[in-house]
């Protein structure tokens, strides 16, 4: 098996991953996540989008294949930096085991009672219990 070969299938994994991800993030930005057509976009466009780029790529004279197959590669690598420095997001502040996440979160949220629970907890009271 060629060497070189081999490396392009390693790049081109990289390529197809960095691919989906920048077409997963547009369908979710322009389309939201929660409707019909976003939910079909998330379907059927990102993989089109990872097929299509994944040709192109192929398709290009040789000499400029990896410039073209890094360019995903370099639009995500631009979007961390930009997040990352620009922004100022820390991307490791939820250093929290997930029981402390849930115990945050119950803490926040106000205990809801339904009606029968609502009146049996009156009854025990009346009769002096917890």
């Amino acid at each position: 098996m060629n060497f070189e070969f081999f490396a392009f299938l390693v790049f081109m994994s990289f390529t197809s991953f960095a691919m989906a991800f920048l077409a997963y993030g547009m369908v979710v930005r322009f389309m939201g996540k929660e409707s019909f057509a976003s939910r079909m976009a998330q379907i059927v466009l990102v993989p089109a989008c990872i097929v299509i780029y994944d040709f192109i790529t192929i398709a290009s004279p040789s000499a400029y294949r990896y410039w073209v197959g890094s360019a995903p590669l370099l639009l995500c690598a631009g979007i961390v930096i930009y997040y990352r420095f620009i922004k100022g997001e820390d991307f490791t502040e939820s250093q929290k085991s997930p029981m402390e996440l849930a115990q945050m979160q119950a803490n926040n949220e106000p205990k809801k009672f339904s009606k029968k629970s609502a009146r049996i907890h009156e009854a025990r009271k009346k009769r002096g219990g917890k």
